[in-house]
């Protein structure tokens, strides 16, 4: 699964010296599902590793 899951109206977090692996690496959502309005900011990762991941980052987010 998920190194590290963000959910909706997640601000101001720092990621920092994770390792990661296997797995999807770090996951931004599901965002906006049943068109409704949802807000991440401000996410910052740092210093660290991926290794044997599907994604480094990604955002998942829903048609409207």
């Amino acid at each position: 699964d998920d190194c590290v899951s963000i959910g909706d109206f997640t601000s101001h977090l720092s990621i920092t010296n994770v390792n990661c692996g296997p797995g999807h690496g770090i996951s931004i959502g599901s965002l906006g599902k049943d068109g409704n309005f949802v807000q991440v900011e401000n996410i910052h990762v740092s210093n660290s590793f991926f290794k044997g991941t599907t994604n480094g980052a990604r955002i998942k987010t829903w048609q409207v």
